[in-house]
């Protein structure tokens, strides 16, 4: 199976971008185990509010079995206090 490409979105709530922006960055050591392979953390350069982030997996199976982990729950239960995020998006590498 294909790797894939996950694109997010994430709006950083005011005062808490440096915070943020360290819990998306100690992420990617949780998620590597799961199959994650890369990510990306940009911000954008006339709004540092709005971050986009991009994670490269090995999988879409190895992606799904990490969006039911108890890891994501709770690394999402973490962030939420963090940041507003939209709709990921998951496009296929080719």
């Amino acid at each position: 199976m294909a790797g894939i490409a996950l694109v997010q979105t994430v709006h950083l709530l005011p005062g808490k971008a440096d915070e943020a922006i360290a819990w998306l960055r100690e992420g990617e050591d949780v998620r590597r185990p799961w199959g994650l392979q890369q990510q990306l953390i940009m911000r954008k350069s006339f709004d540092p509010s709005v971050t986009m982030v991009v994670q490269i997996w090995e999988s879409l199976d190895a992606y799904n079995s990490w969006k039911k982990s108890q890891e994501r729950a709770e690394s999402l239960e973490a962030g939420r206090k963090l940041r507003v995020r939209e709709p990921s998006v998951v496009y296929e590498l080719v």
